[in-house]
């Protein structure tokens, strides 16, 4: 090129320019890359020896920037969430961001807002991490408990329970197993298999207590009997002796041996199925005992007299019945105040009679309906000519 002028370079066959006058192109297909080297073999160009790095880095900076996504402020979603509007938690990818969610549905105190934020934190944190962060917030712990209850999801809660630290609970699941299984033999068998996988993990009172349940229960598969409780299965016990025979004892305290059943539970329940089933005379037996000092008959119970009273009162006996225990409350006041919230009128007459306190039989007789047996007490007192009154 050195030996021929500027016009000749141009004007050579082999370096013709472009005729825009044509009206088709007749050129070759432009078929190599402009980073492709003029060789039979074309070579990659590396991609640095175009554009440096820095420059490169801060053009891919800016696409970034540009297509990040924002992620929407935690309070927008929870608003969402509470208004039944569409959302997606899924767009909360970073650890904090969900701790923040958590702790947001939190102090909503709205259980549909926080359960369905604990799930998400399910779904998308290691399971280690998240027991661990739900212990951090008892009441998470309880949200997610009380759904697992709800959904039978017992194997769970137990494992939520112990990753926790709330195996104080534990004695919850217990019951929770046998809540709807009616057969007890189905019942004791899943219970003593709990009892194998967790008896460590219950403290000394869960243990004992639990223990006692399994005692009953097996003794239930035995007998075919059915209640819920120690103090249910007595009084159903006792009724099941005394309609065969109504002076039946010997069963019925081997129980209360047998399950320790403590002594005011023991004779609130006697004394109970007794009213209810009438056997008045078996009851006085029962309670009433002379006393070895007074040589009188005295209310032999663990139970108060008034609290004996009112009990027996819930199942409406004679009013003689009830008249009778009445004056085994030592305390006059209190016995006449019970007197007449049970309208025991009988009673109370009585005691005005004994108190020779004619003013206040005057004034009780004015409660008291005509022609009955209280009313003609009254009146037989009043003009009886053997009293003296103090008044």
């Amino acid at each position: 090129m050195a030996g021929k002028s500027e016009d000749d370079f141009w004007n050579t066959s082999s370096s013709l320019g472009f005729n825009f006058d044509d009206d088709e192109d007749t050129s070759e297909p432009f078929s190599e890359s402009v980073f492709n080297s003029p060789t039979e073999e074309s070579s990659v160009v590396p991609i640095f020896s175009i554009i440096s790095k820095n420059c490169l880095d801060l053009v891919l900076d800016d696409i970034k920037s540009v297509n990040e996504y924002v992620t929407p402020p935690v309070e927008e979603i929870i608003k969402k969430i509470f208004n039944g509007q569409k959302y997606s938690l899924e767009v909360y990818k970073k650890f904090d961001e969900k701790l923040l969610l958590l702790d947001s549905a939190l102090d909503t105190m709205d259980g549909n807002i926080i359960l369905k934020v604990i799930l998400f934190l399910k779904s998308t944190l290691k399971r280690n991490i998240f027991s661990h962060q739900l212990s951090k917030r008892k009441v998470a712990v309880k949200y997610y408990a009380d759904y697992l209850i709800v959904t039978n999801q017992f194997g769970e809660l137990t494992d939520i329970y112990m990753a926790t630290g709330n195996s104080g609970h534990m004695k919850q699941l217990y019951y929770l197993i046998g809540r709807d299984v009616s057969c007890k033999d189905t019942l004791y068998k899943r219970l003593d298999q709990f009892m194998n996988e967790h008896m460590p993990k219950l403290d000394h009172e869960d243990k004992k207590e639990l223990f006692e349940n399994m005692q009953l229960l097996h003794w239930q598969t035995k007998t075919k009997q059915t209640a819920n409780s120690v103090i249910e299965q007595l009084a159903a016990w006792c009724r099941r002796e005394w309609e065969g025979n109504i002076n039946s004892m010997a069963p019925v305290m081997d129980f209360k041996q047998k399950f320790k059943v403590d002594d005011f539970a023991f004779e609130w329940t006697l004394m109970n199925v007794m009213a209810s089933m009438q056997m008045w005379p078996q009851l006085a037996a029962l309670f009433i005992k002379p006393n070895w000092l007074t040589k009188k008959d005295a209310l032999k119970t663990v139970m108060t007299p008034e609290v004996f009273v009112y009990g027996l009162s819930r199942h409406k006996p004679p009013k003689e019945v009830l008249e009778q225990y009445l004056h085994y409350i030592s305390d006059s006041d209190r016995s006449m105040n019970l007197a007449q919230k049970l309208n025991c009128h009988k009673f109370i007459v009585q005691h005005y009679i004994n108190q020779r306190d004619r003013l206040a039989l005057v004034g009780y007789k004015g409660k008291l309906a005509p022609q009955t047996e209280e009313y003609f007490m009254v009146e037989h007192a009043l003009q009886s000519a053997d009293k003296k009154w103090k008044n």
